[in-house]
């Protein structure tokens, strides 16, 4: 039985605004994925932004301008048809993108948090995904991944994990009815 499903952020929850982003905004954005640490992220981003207050404020403002939710009720239906399932954001990103979390999903029915730069593991290594299952004392088959990398989805499922495979056209709901139902 699943117990916790785990979506990825970028291209699953939320997509990518069509914006024009300046130079410096570009060239952080690049740099927003396969975080270990805060610290990588910070060291590289200081060659484009000198200034701590400033680059931490405009990464702030980049992820909150650039990306937009695709479901604002999604975790809500999932809660109420299958209150005991627990919901999780597994992403790689910095924890700047923390704080837009917390606004656009709240707390109300989202269980955890994981940022590849908070845990020190990144998709789609194995420890990223042992980490869960261990987190949650979970068996793979107790969990359900989203994602719409190819190579993630990939590694989950080597794992034993159950998978859905997202893309622009996936109903997220329907999906995830299917394979709580099936399971």
């Amino acid at each position: 039985m699943i117990k916790v499903i785990a979506f990825d952020l970028v291209g699953v929850l939320v997509t990518e605004r069509e914006i024009n982003l300046t130079e410096e905004e570009d060239r952080l954005e690049r740099m927003f994925g396969n975080n270990i640490n805060n610290s990588d992220y910070l060291i590289e981003a200081r060659k484009i932004i000198e200034k701590d207050s400033i680059l931490m404020r405009t990464t702030e403002e980049l992820i909150n301008k650039l990306y937009k939710v695709k479901d604002e009720l999604l975790f809500k239906k999932i809660k109420e048809k299958y209150n005991n399932v627990k919901i999780i954001i597994a992403t790689n990103h910095v924890s700047f993108v923390r704080n837009f979390i917390g606004e656009a999903f709240g707390v109300d029915f989202l269980d955890d948090v994981l940022i590849s730069a908070e845990i020190h593991k990144v998709k789609p290594n194995q420890d990223f995904y042992t980490y869960i299952l261990n987190k949650f004392n979970l068996s793979p088959k107790e969990l359900l991944f989203l994602d719409d990398n190819v190579d993630n989805v990939n590694c989950a499922k080597n794992l034993g994990i159950n998978v859905i495979k997202v893309n622009k056209e996936t109903n997220l709901f329907s999906e995830i009815s299917k394979a709580l139902n099936n399971n």
